[in-house]
């Protein structure tokens, strides 16, 4: 215990030289600096001199912003937990593969690359797609894991689609429509919101060129998840509900479309939840509840997690978000984690029950979510504004804040 008190005193020390040094280059004096941080004078030297600690995240993202910096490990270095994030102009946290997507999003492909057997390229991207969902769905950190392809796979999808012969351009516009589907699911989970739509709107014209219900369904409803992204619910309640209309006759017919169909109704509901309109947020959820019975309890699609797992955890996010805690809580009682064939899912999940317990004033409940949360996907809860929002809360309701949960917060990022 002593040795992790020097080395995090010695840790102060390197950052308050550092801080310095910045403040420095800026060309800005002591009091300055402190009064465009909003702080005293004092504060900031003892800053500088390691005698005080830069413990909360709005602390540190307004002296980063005073000081022009992006990438807050500049100051803080080994405690941002060894992932790399920015600073955006607003103070929120920007995950490391946003500026690359940006590029590829926004830098045409001009003149495409030769490809030798385009046929045989695609199917290399599909594989590659369907390995992107499975670290999407499967892995611990799976931001880390879709930040470091999605990329690379945008700028090859593209490539092949300018390259490909009118005749291939069908294979090249589908292939096109599901990276632009995991590009905005990334986007959108990282707080990108603007960037998420863009991947959106590229995805559903992608998709309308392939007259393929299944892919125009998915991709209006990454659609609805941007525009839930962005706080537009009605704009989201009229896509998730016009789309379904559309692929409704065709449902009956195919699994995947049944599927599809199920997940629009979804997003209907918790855009419907989102307005506190209650009576028709459960209208589209038992629509969906109907289409994943009739799909059976092995069903889960890839992309959207559609299922009677995702379908029973979307129950406690609309009891949630419509003030109806305590039926949220009991409604949990019946799920079973586990069996949620996602982390970042089961992270939200537990992110929803949490919110559940705070409005109940069940602290410790509260807090055992959100580490259970943790444990399933800790760049969830970095990401997630509502997590971050429910453990400033925390905190500020608690005279002493418990251990536990100021650990939490500094690994989520919350105080640094």
């Amino acid at each position: 215990m002593a040795t992790e008190h020097v080395e995090s005193g010695e840790l102060d020390r390197r950052i308050g030289r550092r801080v310095r040094a910045l403040r420095l280059r800026r060309g800005l004096g002591l009091r300055a600096c402190a009064e465009l941080c909003g702080r005293t004078e004092e504060w900031l030297r003892q800053v500088e001199r390691g005698e005080q600690r830069l413990d909360k995240l709005s602390t540190l993202v307004a002296l980063a912003n005073v000081l022009g910096v992006r990438d807050l490990s500049l100051i803080v270095e080994d405690r941002l937990q060894g992932m790399t994030c920015t600073v955006t102009e607003g103070g929120r946290i920007r995950h490391e593969a946003v500026p690359a997507i940006r590029q590829v999003l926004s830098t045409p492909i001009y003149p495409p690359q030769p490809v030798a057997d385009l046929l045989a390229e695609s199917e290399k991207l599909r594989s590659r797609l369907a390995v992107a969902w499975s670290a999407w769905h499967g892995s611990a950190r799976p931001y880390t894991a879709l930040g470091a392809v999605a990329p690379g796979l945008l700028q090859d999808a593209l490539n092949l689609h300018r390259a490909a012969a009118p005749s291939m351009r069908r294979t090249t516009w589908a292939l096109l429509a599901e990276t632009f589907q995991l590009a905005q699911r990334f986007l959108y989970c990282v707080g990108e919101a603007e960037l998420a739509a863009r991947a959106a709107d590229r995805a559903m014209v992608a998709a309308e060129e392939t007259d393929d219900p299944q892919l125009i369904a998915i991709s209006a409803w990454t659609s609805t998840m941007a525009a839930v992204g962005r706080g537009q619910t009605d704009e989201a309640f009229e896509v998730a509900s016009t789309a379904a209309t559309y692929v409704e006759p065709r449902s009956s017919s195919s699994q995947a479309v049944l599927s599809a169909w199920g997940s629009l109704h979804l997003f209907a509901a918790i855009a419907c939840a989102k307005n506190h309109r209650g009576a028709d947020a459960w209208r589209h959820w038992d629509l969906a509840h109907r289409a994943a019975s009739a799909l059976g309890p092995a069903h889960h699609n890839p992309l959207t997690m559609f299922g009677q797992a995702n379908v029973a955890i979307y129950g406690v996010a609309i009891e949630v978000e419509t003030g109806r805690s305590g039926a949220a809580i009991a409604r949990a009682k019946a799920i079973t984690v586990s069996a949620i064939p996602s982390t970042n899912r089961r992270a939200q999940h537990l992110l929803d029950l949490a919110r559940g317990h705070m409005r109940q004033r069940d602290f410790d409940a509260a807090l055992t979510c959100l580490r259970m949360s943790e444990t399933q996907s800790r760049e969830t809860v970095v990401f997630n504004p509502l997590a971050r929002q429910t453990i400033s809360e925390m905190i500020e309701a608690r005279r002493r804040p418990p251990a536990l949960l100021l650990d939490l917060a500094t690994r989520a990022r919350v105080i640094a």
